[in-house]
């Protein structure tokens, strides 16, 4: 009974309704028979055995003399009160109790479900509440992570409660205050508030309520825990069985079942005085009288509101779309599975009813489904959303709102001299347990009238029927269709790739086909992409059978850059996007260019792997890769994610944009209408208001998140995904764009969540779908036909025909594809260098964790760090001062004093030795120098270290706790000053924190995937390309350069083996490198390294190896020696290639540090490999061992 999920599921009656002094908008007698509820009184009905038994087991708890003893004992004795307000409960006599053994095991299963929940909590307090007071913890014996799905749905449930009874501790009243949690199970929310919100507790005592053998288990665990004792003055147990168990000045617990409420009701009244007017009560109950019988919950609630000064707070389950919806088909069928099943989930209408029907005044009864809750600002702020994203990765939106939308939270309040009567006049003026809430103020909410069931008036011509495809069923959601390879089977076939299948994520590509058996048919093949991928797009280049597939994801923390086009039926690698992304838009364009038009893609928004969400929008053709486009005027859509949008026609160059997702989780209730201009700028334009309008109290069925939009014979249709209000029904879950009517299904029923669409002939053709439904299993979708014909009137003909693995990519089909222009003198030097992709900047708080960064092997910029005085100290003068003018310091001189960057590779410049003092009035005044700092004691064989080199500075310098580990495993830390100069393209094998201290500084950095494609000559690890001012013919076009801005106090974390280089945006720039050790201490070469710069011995081995292969070929013809060392090259390569793949999946792995093994979290299929990232570093030396064999 109750937080942990449980109560009990007797019938049987033990209060009677008092009648209601206030003026309702529903009688209450008559509501509980329109609910189905008997309204006799319970002394007139036939106490069966069962009922008398209970009575008789509590009834040592009932006497008032008896509690006054226990009273004694607890030295808590105090005047007995029995107050009008609250009636008392009929005693029936009996002397000796008798156990039903059907009732009991039926309570034992009840209880049995207090311990998958406490655990669900204990792992959200662990992982969302760090740094925080743990107390679940205390009621679990090993901690277990949930999901991230039920991690999320037991946080949104945990905060649902808080805010209920922070909300009533808050009230201001010289009363005192009374929370009570009914069947509250191992749920320490007692503690949660004494331990963690002490000021709200003032004259407030908490009472846990629970069947007595559950209590006293937990009285055991706070028996034997300090730490919850401790927040119990004069805690006392009381010995008993049952009733009053035990007592503190802030606690009360009692073992009682709700069934029977005369001994809830005694210890309220004698031990606490709940019937006086000086009291306030809360009673709270999550997911606990729905395991009761409507009558009997319907008594709890009847009783509750005989009190003067009642709330009442109840979170459960309902039923938005009844009963049949799949994800109430789950949920109920797993709770029956357990054999306690919800005994009267209805509706949230139902629910309001029900309380005004036992005496709560109708204008004092707010219930909303915590999926509105989520969305709703006075609830949650839109950083405490962000927030959880940083937690652990998540993309199970769908599955969260639809969890969401079957559980609400209700708040039912009675207070004396309070008018309730004028319900409309009442609601304006106070305020509101859900302020800002009201659905008046909320463009995406359904009517007030009807909260839960909208109304639609259809005709026959409205409904769309659904049909199932025939025999076998593949289950896969979140997949893309790919067209077949030739036009000839465009009509009949289609192909399913990739997406999340019944055990994990799949490459596979699934084809249907309309065609008669015995039809020859082409198997359609995906991509050979390494890995499983969801979330992906594919679009089909016009009205041929090419088509480009897309980014995609492994888990939501790695997105896919990768572009692959489908060119007279092969698959090609193209140029990769400028950053991994999922759950984008894409669609085809056709532009009227000459000789013939041209086929392209548009993109916009999506996620990346590292949580940004995207406003870009992206153009591709074969000829020039992905290119920007840029917005004309100055309407534009926000950022998004999982957004669905079309074009206006076939073959046109406008169309729509609908919905998507924020980076706060919240869904858009927009529609934008745009066009691409003939100068390749795109306008955009808001008709939101416009079609808001037209659908009026149904406008918050436009805006989706995860919806699809494909053309049909009645017009243009949006099918399925979530809203940011409600659920979808089955009644509009299809909107028909052209004429922004919903349109009912018939049939069996699909879950259009991770659904794939498409028109085939009068048709619309589902394939796959479903979700995983909270904790209670998961819901597949039975691919199916949408059509307007009557079953009985259809035979179907589609089915599944084949699945084929499309197996690993060939070295040609991994190296990128590009067009040859049509314009012989078009220019690529528009492609040298692809637009950079801004790093990810993150403030450092007490819950950063830095191994965890170190593990994922990205470039991060940590805002505004605290680094000690330097970054006020460090002028020149103060320069000077500290390290003395005259100091001889070693420089890095141009050979030409106007070269603005420069190069390790050419040497166009010289080493020489300068008094400091001088070398900072030089750069001040603007020449190009550079000074790298060296050992003072022995530059050519030791590190240099900022606290033994430059001692008299080293005070001034500090790197924030959260960075700590860095100078634990540190390699050196060298101080770097230079003028207007760039630095030269190079990698390290060493992380490396760069600390600004004085002046901008701009760095480009480019992910080792890419070191191929930068010119880095076999055995060194500088380049001579200078991408500042690249040449056109350099494979630049290739990267995915990122950059970051620097100013004083940012700190940049760079990974190992990223190409970086750096521009100074100011004529003085200091900063200080902090390089550190994060590989086993065995990878690093033996012997010295000064710069940090040495490659791994596993490399220098290598090439040694090759030098003897190479050597093994003396003798035999060129040809032939050429031949065998390509061939060796090559298995090198693809060696390499699978590595990289395999160290990017991983996203990064857990590198070890300092020899300590760190692994990053878990996410969605599975967690950071420890060997990741040196896989992923391993591939790059075999591509740079691979060009000394070439």
């Amino acid at each position: 009974m109750g937080a942990s999920d449980r109560n009990d599921t007797s019938s049987q009656t033990e209060s009677s309704h008092t009648g209601n002094k206030y003026d309702n908008a529903i009688n209450p007698e008559k509501a509980l028979r329109l609910l189905g509820i008997r309204t006799d009184s319970p002394s007139s009905m036939a106490a069966d055995t069962e009922a008398d038994d209970m009575d008789a087991a509590h009834l040592d708890n009932r006497s008032a003399g008896k509690m006054l003893q226990v009273e004694k004992v607890l030295g808590t004795a105090v005047q007995v009160k029995r107050s009008s307000s609250v009636p008392m409960m009929n005693e029936k006599q009996t002397s000796k109790p008798v156990i039903d053994p059907v009732k009991q095991h039926r309570d034992e299963l009840i209880m049995d479900t207090n311990k998958s929940s406490i655990v669900s909590k204990r792992s959200v307090e662990k992982l969302y509440y760090a740094g925080q007071p743990e107390y679940f913890r205390y009621f679990v014996n090993k901690f277990k992570r949930r999901s991230p799905l039920i991690n999320r749905g037991y946080w949104l449930r945990m905060k649902a409660i808080e805010y209920g009874v922070a909300r009533f501790l808050s009230e201001r009243t010289a009363k005192k205050k009374i929370v009570i949690n009914l069947g509250c199970g191992y749920d320490p929310l007692p503690w949660l508030f004494l331990g963690k919100q002490p000021q709200l507790c003032q004259n407030t005592v908490f009472v846990d309520v629970d069947y007595p053998e559950l209590m006293q288990q937990k009285l055991a665990v706070i028996d034997k825990t300090e730490q919850l004792k401790e927040l119990l003055p004069k805690f006392t147990r009381t010995g008993k069985e049952s009733g009053l168990l035990a007592s503190s000045d802030p606690y009360v617990a009692i073992g009682c079942d709700l069934i029977n409420l005369s001994p809830l009701q005694e210890i309220l009244q004698d031990h606490l005085q709940a019937g006086s007017g000086s009291v306030a009560i809360l009673f709270t109950s999550e997911v606990s009288t729905a395991y009761m019988e409507r009558e009997a919950s319907q008594a709890v609630f009847q009783w509750a509101a005989t009190f003067d000064d009642v709330r009442f707070c109840l979170l459960e389950q309902h039923l938005p779309d009844g009963p049949e919806h799949p994800f109430a088909a789950t949920m109920l069928a797993h709770f029956d599975k357990l054999r306690t099943p919800l005994r009267a989930a209805g509706t949230m209408e139902e629910m309001k009813a029900r309380f005004v029907a036992a005496g709560f005044p109708e204008s004092g009864t707010d219930i909303r489904s915590l999926w509105e809750l989520w969305s709703d600002p006075t609830f949650l702020s839109a950083e405490e959303r962000r927030a959880l994203d940083r937690v652990e990765p998540f993309d199970e939106w769908e599955e969260f709102a639809l969890f969401g939308s079957h559980y609400f939270l209700l708040v039912a309040e009675k207070e004396p001299n309070k008018n309730y009567s004028q319900t409309s006049v009442h609601r304006a003026s106070r305020a509101s347990f859900f302020a800002g809430s009201s659905r008046a103020s909320m463009v995406s909410s359904p009517s007030s009238d009807r909260p839960d069931v909208p109304q639609y008036h259809f005709t026959a011509s409205d409904v769309v029927d659904a049909h199932e495809i025939l025999e076998p069923h593949d289950y896969r959601r979140f997949t893309a269709m790919i067209p077949p390879a030739f036009a000839e089977s465009s009509d009949g076939s289609v192909g399913l790739h990739g997406g999340m299948g019944t055990q994990e994520r799949l490459s596979s590509c699934n084809t249907y086909s309309s065609f008669e058996a015995g039809h020859a048919l082409e198997p359609i093949i995906g991509p050979p992409i390494r890995n499983g991928i969801m979330c992906h797009a594919v679009t089909k280049l016009g009205s041929t059978s090419n088509c480009v597939l897309t980014g995609g994801r492994t888990s939501p923390d790695k997105a896919s850059a990768e572009s692959w086009l489908r060119l007279d039926g092969k698959w090609r690698r193209v140029q990769d996007l400028p950053r991994g992304r999922f759950r984008h838009c894409a669609v085809p364009l056709v532009l009227p260019t000459n000789p013939r038009p041209a086929h392209t893609v548009l993109m916009f928004g999506g996620k990346t792997g590292d949580g940004q969400v995207l406003d870009e929008w992206l153009i591709w053709t074969g000829e020039t890769g992905w290119q920007q486009v840029a917005i004309k005027g100055e309407e534009k859509p926000a950022a998004r994610f999982g957004a669905t949008m079309i074009t206006d026609s076939r073959e046109g160059t406008s169309g729509v944009l609908i919905g998507g997702m924020t980076s706060a989780g919240r869904v858009l209730n927009d529609f934008w209408h745009w066009n691409l201009e003939r100068d390749m700028t795109l306008t955009c334009r808001n008709v939101t208001t416009r079609a808001t309008a037209f659908l009026k109290a149904d406008a918050c069925i436009l805006g989706r998140f995860g919806a699809q939009l494909v053309r049909s014979p009645q017009g243009i249709l949006m099918i399925g995904g979530i809203t940011g209000a409600r659920m979808l029904t089955r009644q509009d879950e299809i909107l028909n764009m052209k004429t922004l009517r919903p349109q009912p299904l018939e049939g069996p029923r699909p879950l259009f969540v991770g659904h794939s669409v498409q028109e085939v002939d009068d048709s619309i053709l589902i394939l796959g779908g479903g979700a995983t439904c909270f904790s209670f299993g998961t819901s597949w979708s039975r691919s199916c036909l949408l059509n307007r014909t009557p079953p009985d009137s259809f035979q179907m003909i589609w089915q599944l025909q084949t699945t084929q693995e499309a197996g690993k990519p060939t070295a040609e089909q991994s190296k990128p594809f590009n067009e040859t222009p049509q314009n012989p003198n078009h220019s690529t030097q528009s492609l040298a260098l692809p637009i950079p992709t801004p790093i990810l900047e993150q403030t450092l708080t007490s819950t950063t964790s830095f191994p965890t960064i170190i593990s994922a092997s990205r470039p991060l910029i940590f805002k505004s760090c605290d680094l000690g005085p330097c970054t006020s100290l460090w002028t020149t003068p103060y320069l000077k001062s500290a390290v003395g003018a005259t100091r001889p310091v070693s420089i890095h001189s141009p050979t030409t004093p106007s070269t603005s960057t420069l190069s390790f590779a050419s040497k166009n410049f010289t080493y020489t030795t300068q008094p400091f003092g001088d070398f900072l009035d030089a750069i001040d005044a603007g020449q190009h120098l550079y000074l790298r700092s060296l050992s003072s004691t022995s530059p050519s064989t030791l590190p240099t270290h900022l606290a033994t080199d430059f001692p008299a500075l080293a005070a001034d310098f500090t790197l924030p706790p959260q960075l700590s580990l860095a100078m634990e495993s540190a390699h050196s830390s060298p101080l770097r000053i230079s003028g207007p100069v760039n630095i030269w393209l190079h990698f390290d094998i060493h992380a490396n924190l760069l600390c600004q201290i004085r002046g901008t500084k701009r760095l480009l950095l480019f992910p080792p995937s890419g070191v191929s494609h930068l010119g880095f000559p076999p055995g060194a690890s500088s380049s001579p390309i200078d991408v500042f001012a690249p040449d056109p013919s350099s494979t630049l076009a290739a990267t995915t350069p990122y950059e970051a801005i620097l100013h004083p106090g940012d700190v940049l974390f760079i990974p190992p083996l990223w190409p970086h280089t750096a521009q100074p945006l100011t004529d003085t720039s200091v900063a200080v490198n902090v390089f550190f050790r994060n590989f086993m201490e065995k990878g690093y070469a033996a012997g010295k390294d000064v710069y940090g710069n040495r490659d791994l011995a596993a490399y220098e081995k290598g090439r040694k190896d090759v030098a003897k292969i190479i050597k093994a070929f003396d003798g035999l013809p060129a040809d032939v020696a050429g031949f065998y060392l390509e061939r060796l090259g090559t298995e090198l390569v693809e060696k390499g290639q699978d590595w990289m793949r395999s160290g990017a999946d991983s996203g990064g792995g857990g590198a070890a540090v300092g020899g300590a093994g760190i692994s990053g979290p878990l996410s969605d299929g599975g967690n950071g490999s420890s060997a990741g990232q040196n896989v992923g570093e391993g591939g790059e030396n075999l591509h740079r061992t691979y060009a000394e064999l070439g």
